[in-house]
């Protein structure tokens, strides 16, 4: 069964640009000094491939919300930024440059009452909110995977896809993954991260591949009550 992962147009808008920095020769890395916030590929021939393979060497690192309530794991972690995505309500956004080469967000969802708070029950309803949220860009998916873990001697459900949705008469073709967390004893927490493809679809999937198996283990809430944004 498809089902759309997070209200694409959020995911997927982002464009394309030029930092205005001469690009080194094809193969050749990026120089140190150009290297950014703005644009972590720097000067490289093609920033978005060295953008993708520089997530996938650097070491992990931690990013908060601004009043400490979470902490969710990025790699090269200083060089993301912290946004907010317009059009989708969310707790926690960021994004690896100003041309959004990888982005991540988190969710918290309330429980109904009486309703079961554990991994599988909250993605299940995560996925009903984002199908409706999604629902106007049409986004067409491969069949979601899925990969069972552990969090603080839980079960965590972690869910991944490859799809693409046709936005602005272009197609926009990522990797993403995401997973649901028992996190507060009347609300759920979703942490999710979508990489657009831009004609590297294996540089994509490597890095989704990464947080796959590396980050959604990780993510720290620091309240015991939910957090709120603020």
């Amino acid at each position: 069964m498809l089902r759309p992962l997070l209200p694409l147009g959020v995911m997927l808008s982002a464009a394309c640009g030029s930092s205005g920095v001469p690009p080194q020769p094809p193969g050749t890395p990026p120089k140190a000094e150009t290297v950014t916030v703005a644009e972590p590929g720097g000067n490289a021939h093609d920033p978005h491939f060295a953008a993708l393979d520089r997530q996938v060497h650097e070491p992990w690192g931690e990013r908060n919300d601004k009043d400490n309530q979470l902490l969710v794991p990025l790699p090269d972690a200083s060089k993301w930024k912290r946004v907010r995505y317009f059009g989708v309500e969310h707790f926690l956004g960021f994004r690896y440059g100003d041309e959004h080469h990888v982005l991540a967000l988190a969710f918290v969802h309330d429980a109904e009452p009486g309703a079961a708070v554990d991994s599988r029950s909250c993605i299940r309803r995560f996925e009903s909110w984002a199908r409706a949220q999604s629902k106007a860009f049409g986004p067409k998916l491969e069949a979601i995977g899925e990969r069972n873990s552990k969090w603080r001697d839980q079960p965590l459900s972690i869910h991944f896809v490859d799809g693409y949705a046709d936005v602005a008469f272009s197609r926009r073709e990522f990797s993403a993954a995401w997973a649901a967390y028992p996190a507060y004893p009347d609300a759920c927490l979703i942490f999710a991260v979508a990489v657009p493809w831009r004609d590297q679809p294996e540089a994509a999937r490597k890095l989704r591949d990464r947080f796959l198996t590396e980050a959604f283990e990780r993510v720290n809430p620091l309240t015991p009550i939910k957090a709120v944004r603020k």
